[in-house]
Parts: C-alpha cells; sequence; structure tokens
C-alpha cells in the first residue's frame, strides 16, 4: 500500500523542522544562558562577494523640517524676528495684501498678518517660500467684499 501523499506532507514538514530546531551546531552551559554558536563556513559554487563591514556614519543626520510657526495677528516684523530666532530666514517670507484692491507699500514692516501659507503647524521644508497676506489695520483682516477691503471697489455688487 502506498502512503497518502496529503498525510505524509505534514509529517515530513514537522520532521524537517524538528531537525532544524536540533542542528544548533552551539554548544550549551550548565546554566540556562545561551552560549553563542561557532561560526561555521559554507561552501558555494557561486563567487563570493565581499560586503564591507557596517560602520556607524559620522556624517551628521539632516535636521528635521522645521514647522510653520503661527503668525497671525502679529506684524510683519514680529513674523521677521520669530523666523531669525528659530533658525529660519527671514528672507523666505513674502508678503502680499490680503485684499485686491490694496496697494501693499514698501515699508509694511507694522502692517498686521491675515494668513499665512503654509498653514501653522505644517512641516516648513528648506525650499519651501512662506506668503504671509497683511493688512494695515489688523479689523481689515476680516473684512472682505469678495476679496476687496471696500465694498465700492467690489465689481459685483450693485451700486
Amino acid at each position: 500500500m502506498v502512503p497518502n501523499p496529503r498525510r505524509l506532507a505534514p509529517s515530513v514538514l514537522v520532521g524537517v523542522l524538528a531537525l532544524a530546531g536540533c542542528s544548533g551546531g552551539g554548544t550549551q552551559t550548565g546554566d540556562a544562558t545561551p552560549a553563542t554558536a561557532p561560526a561555521t563556513v559554507a561552501t558555494t559554487t557561486a563567487p563570493a562577494t565581499t560586503t564591507a563591514p557596517a560602520t556607524a556614519s559620522t556624517a551628521p543626520a539632516p535636521p528635521p523640517d522645521a514647522v510653520m510657526p503661527a503668525l497671525h495677528s502679529r506684524t510683519y516684523e514680529q513674523a521677521r524676528t520669530d523666523f531669525s530666532r528659530q533658525d529660519l530666514s527671514p528672507a523666505r517670507l513674502t508678503a502680499a495684501a490680503q485684499h485686491k484692491d490694496v496697494t501693499l507699500p514698501r515699508d509694511h514692516d507694522d502692517w498686521y498678518i491675515c494668513d499665512s501659507s503654509p498653514r501653522p503647524g505644517a512641516p516648513l521644508p528648506a525650499t519651501t517660500t512662506v506668503t504671509v497676506r497683511l493688512a494695515q489695520d489688523f479689523s481689515d483682516c476680516t473684512t472682505s467684499f469678495n476679496g476687496y477691503l471696500y465694498e465700492k471697489n467690489d465689481p459685483s455688487s450693485a451700486s
């Protein structure tokens, strides 16, 4: 009678696993501490490749991306100071007017930040430029007629 292959496969698998577990080749010590296995050399027909031993890298890891600070309600000058304190270049700041009908003057250091991009708390990679939207008065940050500060300048409003 020929043995059933379905019953033979699990038996062979269990036997191979048992032999693999028993053939550790290491030495046992009297206590329960495992001993190190002696080095074994395997011969293969494939050409041997040499790999360099792993060494600790002496190069410092790149710094993690900075995080966008919360700039809302601060002046443009305060934002530049905050960037300098956090070792971020103030040159990364780009100022724009909050409203379409307002022209940003050259000296806008005392204007207030209404919005920023990227948003506060977002990652700030070294290549990202930060755009801040400014208004002369902080109360103007919440005033908008379809993007215009003055309703009379909004082309969609009825005159």
